[in-house]
């Protein structure tokens, strides 16, 4: 439980957001902005840890891959947020003009 911190824990909530409403919506753009963001944070912050030839516990440090993984989550969350904004505008658009 050490190693959960609040991003971590955040992301997992995220995620969590993002299974449920792709359940019950169906709205996969939005379930997917939801669980990039959410992945996206755990890969982030999560720590791990081992254990060295002497016996004593240490903390790992994050792996550049993950930490550019969890980059790239994060942005093209942010992207498919922005696509779901312009999607939304115009149905609006279409919607005001009938």
């Amino acid at each position: 439980m050490k190693n959960l911190s609040i991003r971590v824990i955040i992301g997992i909530l995220f995620s969590a957001i993002g299974l449920v409403s792709l359940f019950f919506t169906r709205d996969a753009l939005m379930a997917a902005i939801w669980l990039s963001f959410g992945n996206g944070l755990i890969l982030s912050d999560l720590r791990f840890t081992g254990v060295d030839e002497r016996g004593n516990e240490y903390v790992k440090p994050i792996p550049r891959v993950r930490t550019y993984a969890a980059i790239l989550l994060i942005v093209s969350a942010v992207l498919l947020l922005i696509f779901q904004i312009f999607l939304d505008l115009q149905q609006t658009g279409a919607a005001a003009a009938q």
